[in-house]
């Protein structure tokens, strides 16, 4: 498994791709997340050869939109997106897409509800296999994202992981460890994944000191900052697996998003990654 960084998630504020590059090169990344419409506008051959210049690729690349959450006109219509943006991330050497799956509906039961998505996610898989890529699925934990609403969906990584095998053999688990903590938090969650081929990209953070049945999606905190996660579990999970994918910090850290600088915010986001890498 390698490092890469989410310019977003860091509250990174350069736009300028190669300038952003150049600051995830300095503290020692080497890749980093990038979106479909940001390759379109600067074009796969520029982007090719910024990547090859600093000796970087691009791991993964959310989808262009959330096929759950949309009408069936504009989920149509946004098939067309996914085509293009697929064909982009493809052009530079990117196979991973991700997206994150609501825990639950108030408008479908859970039967009714997986159907719908097995079906809406299958046509975006289609879409991406076409093109070489893999589509990653992000289970949500918190308790409190469930809370009042009608049905619970799903929100841990062996559920995600079946409903992953049933939209298509390119379709597996994005990993995120404030998921695991604030969902199941079952320590032996990585004997329930078959094999590293199961997972397409892993999220890490810590999470604020407290219940975790009491905790929201966000905000989070850097990865072992405050030791509540069980970090050297989790990496120890993933490396039993033979996981080869990216590893991306995802804190969303009122502490991170108070530095001024972006050189100070990437810094701090390496450092704690490597803390918990050994």
């Amino acid at each position: 498994m390698y490092q890469s960084l989410n310019f977003g998630l860091a509250n990174v504020k350069e736009t300028d791709f190669e300038k952003k590059l150049i600051l995830a090169k300095k503290y020692g990344f080497t890749a980093v997340e990038a979106g479909g419409q940001e390759i379109i506008d600067n074009g796969a051959e520029k982007i090719n050869a910024l990547l090859e210049q600093y000796g970087m690729k691009i791991s993964s690349s959310g989808l262009p939109f959330h096929p759950i959450s949309v009408d069936d006109e504009t989920f149509e219509n946004g098939l067309k997106t996914v085509a293009e943006h697929a064909a982009a991330i493809e052009a530079v050497g990117c196979d991973r897409c991700i997206i994150w799956i609501f825990p639950a509906s108030d408008e479908r039961n859970k039967e009714e509800n997986y159907a719908f998505h097995v079906k809406r996610l299958s046509a975006v898989a289609a879409i991406l296999k076409e093109h070489g890529i893999r589509l990653g699925l992000e289970f949500i934990g918190p308790y409190t994202g469930r809370k009042g609403k009608k049905y619970v969906f799903m929100y841990t990584a062996e559920e995600m992981l079946g409903l992953a095998k049933d939209c298509g053999d390119n379709v597996g688990l994005l990993f995120d460890a404030y998921h695991w903590y604030t969902g199941a938090h079952n320590k032996d969650v990585f004997d329930h994944i078959p094999d590293e081929s199961c997972l397409v990209s892993v999220h890490v953070n810590d999470a604020p000191v407290g219940d975790p049945l009491e905790l929201p999606d966000s905000p989070r905190a850097l990865p072992g900052e405050t030791g509540m996660i069980d970090m050297a579990c989790m990496m120890a999970g993933l490396r039993k697996l033979g996981y080869t994918g990216p590893v991306i910090a995802e804190p969303f850290s009122p502490k991170l998003a108070a530095m001024e600088t972006d050189d100070e915010k990437v810094a701090c986001i390496k450092a704690c990654i490597d803390k918990i890498w050994g």
